[in-house]
């Protein structure tokens, strides 16, 4: 339909609306991206925060709301110092994975004891290349954003399989279902998000399933969680485990 539509267009028109339709894309890998970046590191909102804030020596230009607003593909204007913040802080990330040598103002990991930078060819991209990504005129190649990765069905499976996963697990470690489920998920689930952990919950307890974008957005957290509960520690090992 979006080709009729095209060919009806004079050539300017055409060419504004294939910008829009790569704009919009851009803020959707732009969401999975940074969304991943974020839960691999288990960081929460506060954390974020203040570890951008210490890259930049004291600059506060990264704020819970832009990250809220970037992580639900809802921010679409973001100024020049977001993309400062993030580049900066993923650099110093990168650094400390390569040097050990710790993020400005810190004084120990503790709150990045899991690193994980963002890359290009293997090094901390330039500030440019993330406006470029969010514009959706660059697809990153270092991290599998697994665009179009799971088909509705799919993605109802493997809720379906995870839930029993983590059910099992769940009672592996003599955890109460009903009475402890919401303290556990709290405590090793990265994403303090209220509406995410709200459908974690609800997903484990065959009351919801993820369509197939949130599942490729929750993939990170929900590792996470699968791990500190004894199961799979990666994400291709947690994939596996749910296509047997």
């Amino acid at each position: 339909m979006f080709s009729f539509f095209l060919k009806m267009m004079d050539p300017d028109q055409k060419q504004d609306s294939l910008h829009l339709a790569e704009f919009n894309q851009g803020v959707r890998n732009f969401s999975l991206l940074f969304t991943r970046w974020m839960d691999t590191n288990e960081w929460s909102h506060p954390v974020m925060t203040v570890l951008a804030k210490k890259a930049l020596n004291g600059t506060a230009w990264l704020h819970s709301s832009q990250i809220s607003g970037l992580r639900h593909g809802k921010l679409f204007s973001p100024g020049p110092r977001t993309f400062i913040a993030i580049e900066r802080l993923n650099y110093y990330l990168f650094r400390y994975i390569e040097s050990k040598t710790l993020i400005p103002g810190t004084t120990s990991s503790n709150q990045y004891s899991k690193p994980y930078a963002v890359t290009e060819d293997n090094k901390p991209p330039a500030l440019g290349w993330w406006v470029e990504v969010f514009c959706g005129v660059r697809i990153p190649k270092d991290i599998d954003l697994r665009i179009n990765f799971f088909t509705e069905t799919q993605a109802r499976e493997m809720s379906l399989s995870w839930a029993a996963l983590v059910r099992k697990l769940m009672i592996a470690n003599q955890v109460d279902i009903i009475t402890e489920l919401e303290h556990t998920i709290r405590m090793n689930y990265p994403a303090n998000d209220h509406d995410r952990v709200l459908k974690v919950i609800q997903v484990i307890q065959n009351k919801a399933v993820w369509t197939p974008l949130e599942l490729t957005a929750e993939l990170p957290a929900i590792t996470v969680l699968t791990e500190a509960l004894g199961g799979p520690e990666t994400e291709d090992q947690l994939l596996l485990a749910l296509q047997k």
